[in-house]
């Protein structure tokens, strides 16, 4: 599978060619702060497959599995294109409203549920995990 995708303004933009069927949503508090919404919708790719044209800003956070992880933005529009682990990457889990076809996502996990608004019932046939993956995080390569 090939994923492209990038900011608003084009300043940023990313490229992976990737097997990945680790579509997930997010719950936790930290994601609904951070992106303004009830979760984080993403893919996870291999960093080492990753390829960046342009340059982002990051800010790091301690998330709520204890990790710390950095948030990558654009520094012109300020679009949130990434996340990755921090100091060493290994994985990159790609918004997926930043995808050129965003209708290549197809969520089958959802993650800190335990944090999910009362309203966001769970989509038929994900599988759930209260907290994080807890260490079991599923083949992604």
């Amino acid at each position: 599978m090939l994923l492209t995708g990038g900011c608003l303004c084009r300043a940023v933009r990313y490229r992976v060619e990737t097997p990945s069927e680790l579509h997930y949503f997010c719950h936790c508090t930290d994601c609904q702060r951070h992106g303004g919404g009830p979760y984080h919708a993403a893919i996870v790719v291999a960093w080492a497959d990753f390829e960046l044209t342009g340059e982002t800003t990051m800010g790091t956070v301690t998330a709520e599995s204890g990790r710390t992880i950095a948030r990558h933005h654009c520094p012109a529009c300020g679009s949130h294109l990434f996340v990755t682990q921090w100091p060493v990457a290994e994985r990159v889990s790609v918004k997926a409203g930043s995808l050129d076809d965003p209708s290549i996502f197809r969520p089958a996990f959802e993650i800190w549920t335990q944090s999910r608004a009362p309203w966001a019932s769970p989509l038929p046939g994900m599988t759930s995990h209260a907290q994080g993956f807890v260490g079991e995080l599923p083949r992604w390569r």
